[in-house]
């Protein structure tokens, strides 16, 4: 199986956690903190699946961000809209200052995954 394949599978398999971490942590958890934990963690899955499916593109010869940067509908429609459902879901909890530090960390990652393609790289 090419490493390509494997990588999206991963990539599948986060984003499938980090849905079922925004599920249980809007509608099954009552507690507050811990229901900010799990969205939290429901994040860093959700950019976890974008990260690897990126290095799977750039395997593949593919730089994602040259699609997304010119503007391609759909994948900057479905970027724009997580964003938009994070900024929803965080204003409508009362707790602005998650979202602009995701919102800041998401730019400062963006800034280096373009200028530096190469930066992280893995040899099997």
């Amino acid at each position: 199986m090419p490493i390509a394949e494997i990588l999206m599978i991963y990539s599948i398999l986060s984003g499938i956690f980090a849905i079922s971490l925004f599920l249980v942590g809007m509608f099954v958890e009552k507690n507050r903190r811990k229901s900010t934990i799990l969205l939290i963690w429901g994040i860093v899955f959700l950019y976890s699946a974008f990260i690897v499916t990126e290095y799977a593109f750039w395997i593949e010869g593919y730089n994602l961000f040259d699609m997304i940067l010119s503007f391609n509908y759909p994948l900057t429609i479905f970027l724009i809209s997580w964003y938009g459902f994070l900024i929803w879901l965080f204003e409508s909890r009362k707790q602005r200052k998650i979202w602009i530090v995701i919102l800041i960390l998401s730019i400062i990652g963006l800034i280096i995954a373009v200028n530096c393609m190469d930066c992280v790289r893995f040899n099997f």
